[in-house]
């Protein structure tokens, strides 16, 4: 059964299309074209849940994208080729 999210972000990466989701049970998706690419859950002693897949793009291209989630001061930061492109308090 699919967990709705607290917050989805969509993020257009080269001609491919990204989504970053902050799950409630304090986990952290990233999808690419709608497939999950990579997710982190919270481990003990940490609050921060961290994010980042290489993104093929068109010609041999690629972009990186990282994302991170502070759980405890509820920030989203999220980054394409080390560029911010999304950095906000989401809840």
């Amino acid at each position: 059964m699919p967990v709705e999210p607290l917050y989805s972000v969509d993020i257009p990466v080269g001609h491919k299309s990204c989504t970053v989701m902050v799950l409630p049970n304090n986990e952290l998706r990233l999808y690419v074209e709608n497939c999950l690419r990579k997710k982190s859950t919270l481990d003990e002693g940490s609050e921060i849940l961290y994010v980042s897949s290489n993104i093929e793009l068109y010609w041999e291209e690629h972009s990186y994208v990282e994302a991170r989630y502070d759980c405890v001061k509820h920030t989203l930061q999220i980054s394409v080729n080390q560029q911010s492109v999304f950095d906000e308090t989401i809840l």
